[in-house]
């Protein structure tokens, strides 16, 4: 069948689906949304509790979150770590607004942003991708949210904002072409990319807007449709999805854009759990508003498992393919097909994955990913430059008094080829409306975001106070090399060399302090009020390779502060 809406097939999938599943309580269906304090407080009382990690993956439905947090024996935890499991297992209980007799429970949110960036080097910081604290992390003016359990065995959320666009008339636009063969390339074509700002450029800006020419329409930023039980769970979502520990990004799924659109199967138990995501990228790059229809398709398919056989130890397998064409066949929807399989290169390409932690001794994790996206065999050619890319880290975690410092050291470094293989890529392209502009387009790597030749060192430390808030420092320094979005398929397979490649490698100094806090029941009423801050500098430089010499030297502070107020 050509042109398939594959979203139409999925949620008569999901009606029939509902029609048939005996009746399962709101929070088992309930989704915690990918901003929810529960994961990172979570993993951090696991840590220092000597629990191992809870579970590499994210989201968690309500029933999961309940089965996480049912390994830990609250009669063994001290004092202070007995106040953090409590406030945790409150979060996680938590029901909804009001309540419909039996068979409806509903809660609606309205919530006001304020908040305000300055920067010190808007001359040569004058993107998105310059600053720290970018698009997906800035906050809307104002946003309205609702979710809805039918009966309680089907939950409903979604959301509509006002919020700045990512792309405004008066920003300048280069146009663009993609070409299977050869991948994105500049120069003629029907689409248009971002090559410089007139937001990020400014030397002080707030979210709230007087120009509805600013507006962005990709909303709602998170709607999804959850049926589920016990130790299962069904979603079609667009949401946030992540795998893996990673703390600067992980190799198959990382959450660092603004939303992802997938339908996912998980299935889970105390020591083992298997996912099922099926993730839809849009393939139409034209400008034209007229001609805005997709006519091909790209999904990334994947399957993980993941075991726990101690609970010291957790590990992760997964095989995942991309699959790209114009005609779309039911054989290949296969969860239980051996992906690497599909070895039609014009349509497929596969890429592997395996995650590994392990707790010594309490309060201490070693963890580690590898990626492989392509590797020459025995007896075959060596036309395919090696893809690949593997991460590392440690993690400790202190208790001190009602909270838990957290800190984690991580090296990670990919390959100039990850990523960027022949014909069928791991590139996402997203197109973004706004008034005077047409459509222009956001790309971004569904994986690692900082994509293939790339050394990245990164420096965590936290303390968090359960529901209340965390205050941390992060220090980051990256090298990349010459290999982007626009670098020719052709011309990255020919690259051979170590990571970074190339004559000139860009590195990145970054070091960031941040703080939130919340105040739940502002002056005893049922307002809920937020407040948090975010300050980076940013230091960059070239380093040429034949003269192995350091040029063009940049530098920028940027400040964000922002309160929010949840009626």
């Amino acid at each position: 069948m050509r042109n398939l809406d594959l979203k139409a097939l999925i949620i008569v999938t999901i009606l029939v689906v509902v029609t048939i599943t005996p009746l399962f309580s709101y929070s088992s269906t309930y989704i915690f949304p990918p901003d929810s304090t529960i994961y990172d407080e979570m993993e951090a009382l696991y840590l220092v509790a000597g629990y191992g990690t809870p579970t590499n993956k994210r989201p968690w439905s309500g029933a999961e979150a309940k089965l996480i947090l049912s390994r830990i024996d609250e009669q063994t935890l001290p004092k202070n770590l007995l106040y953090f499991y409590c406030a945790l297992k409150e979060a996680i209980y938590k029901e909804t607004r009001w309540e419909f007799g039996k068979s409806v429970k509903f809660s609606f949110f309205f919530d006001i942003f304020g908040e305000m960036y300055t920067h010190t080097n808007g001359e040569e910081f004058n993107n998105e991708a310059d600053w720290d604290f970018g698009f997906a992390k800035r906050s809307p003016m104002l946003r309205m949210r609702y979710d809805l359990s039918f009966f309680d065995y089907l939950y409903i959320y979604s959301d509509l904002q006002y919020q700045r666009n990512r792309f405004r008339e008066g920003d300048t636009f280069e146009n663009f072409k993609i070409d299977r063969d050869e991948g994105i390339i500049t120069g003629s074509g029907g689409g248009k990319f971002l090559t410089e700002s007139t937001i990020y450029n400014l030397p002080f800006l707030t979210n709230w807007m007087a120009e509805t020419y600013d507006i962005d329409f990709q909303v709602p930023k998170r709607a999804l449709v959850s049926v589920g039980g016990k130790n299962w769970n069904i979603s079609l979502a667009r949401d946030k999805l992540r795998w893996g520990n990673g703390h600067s990004g992980n190799f198959v799924f990382s959450d660092h854009d603004d939303y992802q659109e997938y339908l996912r199967f998980t299935a889970f138990s105390d020591k083992f759990s298997y996912d099922w995501v099926n993730m839809f990228f849009e393939t139409n790059y034209n400008v034209a508003e007229g001609d805005s229809a997709d006519e091909s398709f790209k999904i990334l398919m994947a399957h993980r498992l993941e075991f726990r056989p101690i609970k010291m130890i957790t590990f992760a397998i997964s095989e995942n393919v991309m699959y790209q064409n114009d005609v779309f066949s039911l054989r290949h929807f296969n969860p239980a097909n051996i992906y690497h399989n599909l070895n039609n290169r014009s349509m497929f390409n596969a890429i592997a994955h395996l995650e590994l932690d392990i707790m010594p001794f309490k309060g201490f994790n070693i963890y580690g990913q590898f990626v492989l996206d392509q590797a020459t065999a025995p007896n075959e050619g060596d036309s395919q430059a090696a893809a690949y890319g593997y991460l590392a880290g440690v993690e400790y975690a202190l208790p001190i008094s009602k909270g838990i410092l957290t800190s984690s050291l991580e090296f990670a470094t990919t390959t100039p080829a990850m990523y960027r293989r022949e014909y069928v890529d791991f590139i996402s392209l997203r197109r973004y409306f706004g008034n005077g502009l047409s459509f222009i387009s956001h790309f971004d790597y569904i994986g690692y975001q900082y994509g293939g030749d790339a050394q990245v060192l990164q420096l965590d430390v936290n303390y968090r106070l359960p529901q209340r808030g965390n205050f941390g420092l992060q220090l980051f320094f990256m090298r990349h090399g010459v290999i982007d979005f626009f670098t020719k398929n052709s011309e990255v397979n020919a690259e051979r060399g170590s990571t970074p490649s190339g004559d000139l490698i860009e590195e990145t100094f970054r070091a960031s302090l941040f703080g939130e806090h919340n105040f739940k029941r502002l002056f005893n009423t049922f307002i809920d009020m937020r407040t948090w801050v975010h300050a980076s500098y940013i230091y960059l430089r070239d380093y040429l390779v034949p003269s192995e010499s350091h040029t063009n030297a940049r530098q920028d502070f940027q400040l964000t502060f922002g309160v929010s107020l949840t009626l």
